[in-house]
């Protein structure tokens, strides 16, 4: 199976308040080895710029941390193809520390689109280089997250110039970030993040008013969704697990 490994020192520019690495800098890993990974295995579309035939799109995604590394540990993240899931392409990644000890997961459910068609495309009995994916999928689902009966706050936000990516959108990472910043600092200065899951269910483009609303489920656990002002359109739903800090 096809692997892609790579190596990180946690900057500076990756850290939170506590010095410890955020899930948006794990994103960020994410979604650098993930795009080498496709190169390698001739299954990224993106070329000189050219408007591509196929994109992939991330539709959900769970992050699980272990242990936390701090500024300036050395890291690795591993990816690889986790088979195919309906019409999702799964992608795993293992995170490790310098011992080359596992400390966190991630699980990845992508779609691949056809730009022209505006469809996904279906993984299963894929010839060519996407034939590498073609296999199923037998680890832990991602299962859907309902949208908060129960609110604690709301907030309004707008996607802008610095959070959009190559396909007009607002990037994954930044759902990442509006679904922490609902939470009360106050948390975060007495827990840590064990699970975050995004359920990206409608693009939030340029300028777009979006509601933000946290509330919690029987769990206990908190669940951030992203609506339209008029919440005829969910664009994303969020759970986060909590521990306290070791």
């Amino acid at each position: 199976m096809s692997r892609l490994k790579e190596k990180y020192q946690v900057d500076f520019d990756v850290v939170d308040f506590t010095g410890k690495l955020s899930i948006n800098g794990l994103c960020s890993y994410m979604q650098t080895v993930a795009a080498k990974h496709a190169t390698k295995l001739g299954i990224n579309f993106y070329k000189n710029g050219e408007k591509p035939t196929y994109y992939w799109i991330l539709s959900r995604v769970k992050y699980e941390i272990d242990t936390y590394p701090r500024w300036e540990d050395l890291v690795s993240l591993e990816t690889y193809p986790g088979g195919y899931e309906k019409l999702f392409a799964v992608r795993l990644f293992d995170l490790t520390d310098e011992k080359g000890e596992l400390i966190g997961r991630i699980t990845g459910d992508y779609l691949l689109m056809d730009a022209e068609k505006g469809r996904p495309v279906r993984i299963k009995g894929a010839t060519g280089p996407l034939s590498v994916l073609d296999f199923p999928y037998e680890g832990r689902k991602i299962d859907k997250i309902e949208v908060p009966e129960v609110i604690l706050r709301e907030q309004i936000r707008k996607a802008y110039y610095s959070e959009l990516d190559l396909n007009g959108h607002m990037n994954n990472a930044h759902y990442i970030r509006w679904t922490v910043d609902m939470l009360p600092l106050e948390v975060l200065k007495e827990n840590e993040i064990v699970s975050l899951q995004i359920n990206y269910n409608a693009s939030i483009t340029y300028g777009v008013e979006t509601k933000l609303i946290i509330g919690k489920n029987e769990a206990g656990n908190y669940l951030v969704a992203g609506n339209s002002l008029d919440d005829s359109v969910n664009y994303f739903t969020s759970e986060i697990i909590l521990r306290k800090n070791k």
